[in-house]
């Protein structure tokens, strides 16, 4: 495959192969030849940038495209690139973990209007959040498209990218666990998200999560899709949410969760009202124990293609007998223990989840 100009690339995503501990730090080297090339994990939105000449086009995870005249403080540094596509996360200016993913989000638009935008511009947000680009990888760069080469020669490339507003990832190059664990550490304390490890040898790979790239991340924490909501006096409540699988070809259920933490119920509610079902969708795969107990079936269910991705944190995971349909296998399925709602993804359709592996 060959990357062409304005022409997004499905985003190869990390994998998430369970919480970081000294048995994952060694089979993340032993999988990358002894030899991983560990970078901070950015916060922010996924930001696919395609240059050529004066012409310059950015899209999100979704392939969609990103409205660049709202960010006029990247323009100068966007501007002065060769001919490129990059792929980048596009975070908070100077500030690290959720505050500048909240800054982010406070910035991201959908979608508006001549006027909107204008307003947008006018109302100071600008100065007052600031936003950067972090570069992580280089898919074409004058002239030439860069997919099929290893990481390490398109990192010499993304490592020069030395601009205001636009500037590589931190990287390091990793041979021992116990090194692995320690850098974990201090980012994970200075309130960083965690770090992706990447295999130096390996290609870019649209659309794929592999073992190429694995996250890791301070607590359990997964993409999922609203498959159902438990109304309370008119509000959405909790929410019923779980990740696809791919052999199945159905979402499957894994936790109940609190909606009204941060009133993300009232972001929730507009987003989902059009959608609510009371029958089952046959997309969504459940255990017949979810119809035992009155707690358990959603008031409401949601088709995933019509859903909303949330971003689900937890202590860890359960595997145990209970109602939800992840991993389901003689009565006993995945959970999550004591999850909480970390943020709403906006950034994410519903074909971006985790999946169950």
């Amino acid at each position: 495959m060959k990357a062409k100009l304005f022409t997004p690339v499905a985003s190869q995503n990390p994998l998430y192969m369970g919480c970081a501990d000294e048995i994952l730090f060694e089979e993340i080297l032993r999988e990358h030849g002894r030899s991983t090339a560990a970078e901070i994990k950015e916060d922010g939105y996924r930001m696919q940038v395609h240059k050529q000449g004066g012409r310059i086009r950015a899209y999100t995870r979704s392939m969609k495209p990103f409205l660049l005249e709202l960010y006029p403080e990247l323009h100068p540094s966007l501007n002065a690139l060769p001919d490129c596509i990059l792929d980048t996360e596009l975070i908070g200016d100077d500030k690290i973990g959720h505050e500048g993913f909240d800054i982010v989000k406070k910035r991201f638009r959908h979608r508006i209007g001549s006027k909107g935008a204008q307003d947008y511009l006018d109302s100071g947000i600008v100065d007052e959040m600031p936003l950067a680009a972090r570069v992580f990888d280089t898919l074409y760069w004058e002239g030439k498209s860069m997919i099929d080469m290893p990481l390490s020669e398109r990192r010499k490339i993304t490592s020069e990218i030395l601009e205001d507003k636009l500037t590589p990832s931190t990287q390091r190059i990793i041979t021992e666990p116990e090194e692995l664990r320690q850098w974990f550490d201090e980012l994970t304390g200075a309130n960083y998200e965690g770090l992706v490890c990447k295999n130096s040898q390996s290609a870019y790979l649209p659309g794929k999560q592999t073992k190429d790239w694995v996250k890791l991340k301070r607590s359990e924490t997964l993409d999922l899709v609203v498959l159902g909501v438990y109304m309370v006096n008119g509000e959405i409540s909790q929410i019923l949410c779980g990740p696809y699988n791919p052999q199945t070809h159905k979402f499957e259920t894994l936790a109940k969760v609190n909606a009204k933490r941060n009133a993300f119920n009232k972001e929730l509610y507009p987003a989902l009202r059009h959608h609510l079902d009371v029958q089952c969708p046959e997309s969504i795969a459940v255990s017949q124990a979810i119809y035992t107990k009155p707690d358990t079936k959603p008031d409401y269910f949601v088709a995933p293609e019509n859903s909303v991705v949330v971003e689900v944190a937890a202590m860890n995971f359960n595997y145990s007998k209970n109602w939800h349909s992840c991993g389901l296998k003689e009565g006993k399925s995945y959970s999550l223990r004591i999850a909480w709602l970390k943020s709403i993804r906006d950034d994410k359709k519903p074909a971006d989840a985790s999946i169950t592996s």
